[in-house]
């Protein structure tokens, strides 16, 4: 049997067998669009993510109150912080390597205007650069 015979062969039974040999085909074709959809999309997150890590470069440090031992129950109530001052980040500034220091507050407040209202973050630095 040569390849001739296979491929009329193979041929009659796709004809032969329409519904089947469509669905399959169907079958197919939402299985490859699927992987590459969802790898398209895994390698958008990827990429999203990684580009929101690396906005702000490779040379920054956020440094933030905590305590100095833990107790094993986070956000207990007995739990205490010692707030971060101005003072501490000019001791940040002694340290060899360190440039800039840019102290910042963060709270929650309410803005209202008229009959409307709204809660937003408020962020707070100060003047120096």
């Amino acid at each position: 049997m040569g390849p001739g015979d296979l491929l009329r062969l193979a041929w009659g039974s796709i004809a032969a067998h329409r519904l089947r040999s469509t669905l399959t085909m169907l079958g197919i074709t939402i299985g490859i669009a699927s992987v590459i959809l969802l790898t398209s999309i895994g390698e958008g997150t990827r990429v999203f993510i990684t580009s929101e890590f690396s906005q702000f470069g490779t040379n920054l440090l956020a440094v933030h109150p905590g305590n100095t031992r833990t107790t094993g129950v986070p956000g207990s109530i007995v739990a205490t912080q010692r707030k971060l001052t101005v003072e501490d980040g000019e001791a940040l500034l002694r340290v060899p390597g360190v440039e800039k220091i840019v102290p910042l507050a963060i709270g929650q407040a309410r803005v209202e205007a008229g009959n409307r209202g709204r809660s937003v973050y408020v962020y707070g630095v100060t003047a120096r650069p």
